[in-house]
């Protein structure tokens, strides 16, 4: 089969695509992974094909705009212009999507892609299937969207992800109804979520089961199926030797980074980092990402890189500090390393909530962080309890086999749906 592979945002959008890339073409597909320009080095890094989408998220993240939005560590705020730079290049990026539609026979998309991808598939009668690496958002009455888990009981908790999907056809409606003209398709009066859920097309939650159980009242269409992790044989496991040297010289550090999160207030992080360096004994691997540090110290005890290789480094941590993306949830959690959540929007105050209320970490909202509390989370996430939920957590995620039950799932669904 020759699949396509849809993606559009940061780094935590495309790398577990990669995972699932090498999954497919080990079964003999051919596989092409489309996904903003900035990411072709990364994707071909993999000998994976790559097609590239209009659009650079690194370049829009640091512009000043981008910045001023991160700054305000406001969700909604930045979903505004998440959706206004797709607006204004809409015209070349829905171009390159329909030349990459061009060049495969079946399509793998997520959410980010829907208004697009979901129009492209229909005008050209091609197959599809959904992936996601967020909290579920398929409604059942076992529990709330995270957002609004401050109530639980079964009408409630279906009442919130319908609320999530009005929202969410609020933002894309006009855009997505506009293509759909565009294409000589009829315009949707009715919930793009509801009108794709109709479809019953794969909808695969790649995430650990261990942190959110399947619910018992979801189609079969909808399952979990656990983290898609990059195989130890398709990665170079050899860090720079400047890093190898320095984890050498000391106790384990902890593992620190916001990837291509982007942080806009970086004077609080790097007064924090000085905090932590002045007041404890603390190691600190630092990974910059996307963000723009200035003034970052000087320190025996402090390494700055802008990305290190997970599966070479973290075995050699002790405990990882993040946004609470889910990729790297899961490479932390693979290693047995206790975590904290520096939620700053989107899911990432779910996976907080999730990981407190497991034990296996500590959560903070970015607007309520402080070196104070910071430093107390460290001391926490080191306790035997703490380390020990981690541990056994981490284990389970290394035995549920995610890629190769994603793989099945997609196989299996186009399999039984021949090209036209």
């Amino acid at each position: 089969m020759n699949i396509g592979i849809f993606t559009y945002g940061t780094r935590g959008d495309i790398q577990p695509y990669i995972a699932l890339a090498l999954g497919l073409t080990d079964k003999g597909h051919l596989v092409t992974i489309a996904a903003p320009e900035n990411f072709k080095d990364l994707v071909e890094g993999y000998s994976i094909a790559f097609h590239p989408l209009y659009g650079n998220v690194e370049e829009k993240m640091n512009s000043p705009e981008g910045q001023n939005v991160l700054k305000t560590e406001n969700t909604i705020m930045l979903m505004k212009y998440f959706f206004k730079v797709l607006h204004q290049q809409r015209v070349p990026l829905r171009k390159s999507y329909i030349e990459g539609f061009n060049k495969v026979d079946f399509i793998i998309a997520n959410t980010a892609t829907l208004p697009i991808t979901s129009a492209i598939a229909e005008k050209q009668n091609k197959k599809m299937a959904l992936t996601y690496f967020m909290p579920p958002v398929v409604p059942t009455k076992e529990f709330p969207l995270g957002d609004f888990d401050f109530l639980n009981f079964p009408w409630y908790n279906k009442l919130t992800y319908k609320l999530a999907h009005l929202f969410f056809w609020k933002f894309v409606k006009a855009e997505t109804n506009e293509f759909r003209e565009e294409l000589g398709l009829p315009i949707l009066k009715e919930n793009l979520v509801n009108y794709i859920g109709k479809q019953n097309l794969p909808d695969l939650y790649c995430l650990s089961p261990s942190l959110i159980a399947q619910p018992k009242d979801w189609d079969d269409n909808h399952k979990i199926t656990g983290f898609l992790t990059v195989p130890e044989k398709a990665t170079n496991l050899h860090p720079n030797p400047a890093l190898t040297d320095w984890l050498q010289q000391g106790d384990k550090p902890i593992y620190m980074g916001f990837g291509s999160n982007g942080v806009g207030n970086t004077e609080k992080f790097v007064s924090i980092i000085n905090a932590i360096l002045n007041q404890t004994n603390e190691r600190i691997l630092f990974c910059t990402g996307w963000s723009l540090f200035e003034n970052l110290p000087v320190h025996k005890n402090l390494f700055v890189a802008k990305y290190v290789n997970h599966h070479a480094v973290l075995p050699g941590c002790k405990a990882g500090v993040f946004h609470g993306g889910a990729g790297t949830l899961a490479a932390l959690l693979r290693n047995n390393l206790p975590v904290i959540i520096i939620s700053f929007y989107t899911d990432q105050p779910t996976w907080g909530k999730i990981v407190y209320r497991m034990n296996i970490g500590v959560h903070i909202p970015v607007k309520k962080l402080t070196a104070e509390k910071l430093i107390s989370a460290l001391t926490k996430v080191q306790t035997t309890e703490v380390k020990n939920n981690a541990a056994a957590i981490g284990h389970q995620i290394r035995n549920e086999n995610g890629l190769e039950n994603a793989v099945n799932e997609i196989e299996k669904f186009f399999k039984a749906m021949p090209v036209d």
